[in-house]
């Protein structure tokens, strides 16, 4: 028996990295899962969505791919209609699409390349959770996990203006949803994953500094299982660090 046996979740960005690893645990657990990413990536790093479904049914699980820009609303609600057309249900959202800028400086960044990360990083949630929250609010119950940062909080991560600014949005965003959807028993919290081996960050010269420090995104599973299975009444409303897990919040800590 799994934690997520007859769960349904949507994991968006799963192409490749933490997306990819948090699909394949959900599956593990028993859960349904709706996997979504763009049809190839616009920085041309590896990992494709179809591959992500592979290896799903490979092991076992069930998973439904779609093709899907968070950027774009009706191909949000499209993804949104087909997992409620198959499943029925929609139990967990995990907002984890994004893209990065880092070490430029705000007159490096031109205001296009600046719209287009926050309708991704930002705006992604945004739409993902507007989307599913008709069907959740009806079932009366949900978990929505939106992917936070430390470089939210701390300028000295390394963020930068754009980056950082986004991803502090994201996390205002959640603590306000959270109270917002409250009385119809959905979770929102924020997961802070820490520095991660993904190829994404394989991809920044800077991170080889720390690379030996940095965890696989698969040992991220275990907290995203964790928070998938909250609700208003148990754990929501919280900015929850992947390194915190088990210590200071997690199964047995009130």
């Amino acid at each position: 028996m799994g934690q997520m046996d007859g769960m349904v979740a949507v994991v968006t960005g799963a192409s490749r990295g933490l997306g990819k690893a948090i699909a394949a645990e959900y599956a593990r657990e028993g859960a349904s899962v709706v996997i979504c990413a763009r049809s190839q990536s616009p920085t041309g790093l590896a990992g494709t969505l179809q591959e992500t479904v592979q290896e799903i049914q490979d092991a076992g699980g069930d998973v439904l791919g779609v093709n899907c820009d968070v950027t774009d609303e009706e191909q949000v609600n499209e993804m949104v209609r087909q997992a409620k057309e198959r499943y029925g249900k929609i139990d967990v959202l995990f907002n984890n699409a994004g893209t990065m800028v880092l070490g430029e400086t705000i007159l490096e960044i031109d205001p296009a390349r600046w719209d287009q990360l926050i309708q991704i990083n930002v705006g992604g949630p945004y739409r993902c959770s507007r989307a599913v929250l008709p069907i959740m609010m009806e079932q009366g119950q949900g978990s929505i996990i939106n992917l936070g940062s430390r470089m939210a909080t701390d300028p000295a991560q390394g963020g930068g203006v754009l980056y950082s600014a986004s991803k502090a949005a994201v996390h205002m965003f959640s603590l306000c949803l959270a109270d917002e959807v409250k009385d119809y028993n959905i979770a929102v919290n924020i997961l802070s994953p820490g520095s991660m081996r993904s190829e994404g960050s394989a991809a920044i010269p800077w991170t080889q500094r720390d690379w030996h420090e940095r965890v696989e995104p698969s040992e991220v599973g275990p907290c995203a299982v964790y928070l998938a299975l909250q609700d208003a009444s148990t754990f929501t409303g919280q900015l929850a660090a992947r390194a915190d897990f088990g210590t200071t919040w997690g199964p047995g800590i009130g």
